[in-house]
């Protein structure tokens, strides 16, 4: 829950300068084990994406959150088809 939390907290400061330092752990969290961890960094990426779509794609964050909608968890998958959708 921490961990969700910090994430959360992070993505909701919406300035371009600390996109940068938001892409590793948000990637790490796409692999975490709990699925609320998980679930959180699927909607900060979406929510990178809307900042700096650029840095977003060349972290690799679009592809990581492509592969998560194979995520055994159904909250994950449910979120992953929604950030998708917003950034399509």
């Amino acid at each position: 829950l921490l961990r969700a939390l910090a994430l959360r907290t992070m993505a909701s400061i919406r300035v371009d300068r600390i996109t940068e330092y938001l892409c590793d752990p948000v990637y790490v969290a796409l692999k975490d084990c709990d699925a609320y961890v998980r679930k959180t960094a699927v909607i900060a990426v979406a929510k990178l994406y809307s900042i700096n779509s650029e840095l977003a794609e060349d972290r690799g964050l679009i592809q990581r959150l492509r592969e998560m909608l194979s995520d055994p968890n159904p909250m994950v998958v449910a979120n992953t088809v929604a950030a998708l959708t917003d950034i399509s």
